[in-house]
């Protein structure tokens, strides 16, 4: 049994309380125990699982829920895999982390998982114990035999959280007992959260921060009401059932559903007190966009995933944004040109990258993490992010950073939201291109001639495009579609 699942499992709680909601149901404390004891039951009789990896590609929270906890207790390596992935992606990523076992539902949003999985089995003639689900709670168990597979050797790792990298590559995060304890006391903190509050997590539970908000309201028998659909219809049905009065989710979600509600009867946000955004930086758009929004206190947090939350806002950002760190958490700033680089220094328990050394060292220095973020102090003293570093422009020799491009092209009247993005250019280096969303037609002469008046010269986009709307995956801006698009635009 690990240590990680003892300090889930020590608090005391009647365990009739309710702790689980979602579109499949409310779950109690012993609901979930039980389905913990029985999954492992299922898994004792495949033997030893002690040190195995084991791929969780599960919708089903509860099901998801119960087998990481089930995996815990019997000492495996929990690796939760995002049902939206594409095979490309997918069979990278179960190629890296080299699973000794497999939980995946057969088929989800029309990609036949069971299928790839299959395929990936076979062709990497590895031992592999897949378990394969229609409903993610019936299940078909098939060995695939082959050379044995590798135990891990690290006794404190207890996940690992999978991307398939912003390069195609992918990138595993290694977590264990410290690193969640840590993300719970910062996410307490965050949400001032109390033994009678409810939430509404409108966040993927296959990544690290969705699983860590899982783990802490199981942990401090909060209930949660995790959304298992982000088809808006599903989620705003279930909010309007849900009695959640805190919610979590990115600016971008958040916006969507208050903007829809406007049209409803039935309102989804009623109960709501409290939002913690978290996933994207707060756009002026976005301000005003919920200026209206009463009764209602808006934060923000500020985080990796590699490290957790580190900051978060403790007054209303509709009142300006300052940023106050988590305790633990020191910070410093690596000048370059005005901006400097956001390093940050924790108790999280950063193991590293999963088979990836080299990786550790570019971004882990004397117990200092490099985040890629680039910030400035204001006049007070106060933290205030401006970008991140891979997503700087170098045009002729110049440093421009997207946000502030963008925090100038939304001071515009006409200009709902925009986003900026550097494409290769053959003098120049890169090239500025912009993506705005309005509901009038622009006029890029007059957008072109209103930014050259805020900002220098060689800041003003090269190339404006005007979008029915700005692509979002997962919640968050998809710049990896907008620099094709801009790419393709501009040959």
């Amino acid at each position: 049994m690990s240590n990680l699942y003892k300090w889930l499992m020590e608090k005391e709680v009647d365990e009739n309380k309710v702790l689980l909601t979602t579109q499949s149901g409310s779950f109690t404390f012993k609901n979930i125990t039980d389905e913990v004891d029985q999954y492992s039951e299922v898994l004792n009789e495949t033997g030893s699982v002690t040190r195995k990896r084991f791929a969780l590609i599960v919708p089903n929270v509860l099901s998801y829920m119960s087998l990481s906890l089930a995996i815990s207790r019997l000492n495996g390596v929990i690796i939760p895999i995002s049902p939206m992935l594409r095979k490309e992606d997918l069979t990278s990523i179960l190629s890296f982390i080299n699973p000794h076992f497999i939980f995946s539902i057969e088929q989800h949003n029309g990609i036949p998982f069971s299928e790839i999985i299959h395929e990936w089995a076979k062709e990497e003639r590895k031992e592999t114990v897949i378990f394969t689900s229609g409903n993610s709670v019936d299940w078909n168990c098939e060995k695939i035999s082959g050379e044995k597979r590798l135990d891990e050797q690290n006794e404190k790792l207890d996940m690992i959280g999978c991307t398939s990298g912003s390069t195609g590559v992918p990138k595993g995060i290694m977590a264990g007992q410290e690193f969640v304890e840590f993300a719970a006391r910062a996410l307490r903190e965050m949400v001032s959260m109390k033994e009678q509050d409810q939430f509404f997590l409108m966040a993927p539970v296959s990544g690290l921060f969705g699983l860590c908000w899982l783990l802490t309201a199981f942990q401090n028998r909060n209930h949660i009401t995790i959304t298992e659909s982000f088809h808006f219809p599903d989620m705003m049905d279930l909010m309007r059932k849900s009695q959640a009065n805190k919610l979590i989710t990115s600016p971008s979600l958040y916006k969507a559903v208050y903007l829809l509600d406007q049209s409803r009867e039935e309102k989804a946000l009623k109960k709501i007190e409290f939002v913690s955004l978290a996933g994207e930086n707060i756009s002026l758009d976005f301000i005003e966009s919920v200026a209206q929004v009463k009764d209602c206190t808006l934060t923000s947090g500020y985080g990796l995933s590699e490290i957790g939350a580190m900051m978060y806002t403790e007054k209303d950002i509709r009142n300006g944004i300052e940023w106050t760190l988590v305790p633990d958490v020191e910070y410093k700033l690596e000048k370059e040109e005005g901006a400097g680089e956001l390093h940050f220094k924790t108790k999280c328990g950063f193991m590293g990258y999963y088979g990836n050394v080299q990786l550790d060292k570019e971004v882990y220095h004397d117990g200092w993490f490099n985040t890629g973020d680039l910030a400035q102090l204001t006049p007070e003293q106060k933290i205030m992010i401006v970008g991140r570093k891979k997503d700087m422009i170098k045009k002729g020799g110049q440093q421009v950073i997207p946000g502030e491009v963008e925090k100038v092209l939304c001071q515009h009247p006409s200009v709902h939201q925009a986003v900026v993005v550097g494409v290769p250019h053959k003098i120049y280096g890169e090239k500025i291109v912009a993506f705005m969303t309005a509901e009038k037609e622009l006029s890029f002469i007059d957008i072109t001639s209103f930014c050259s008046e805020k900002i220098a010269r060689f800041k003003v986009p090269d190339e404006f495009y005007q979008l029915d709307e700005i692509p979002l995956i997962q919640g968050k801006v998809d710049k990896v579609t907008l620099r094709q698009r801009a790419s393709e635009y501009v040959k």
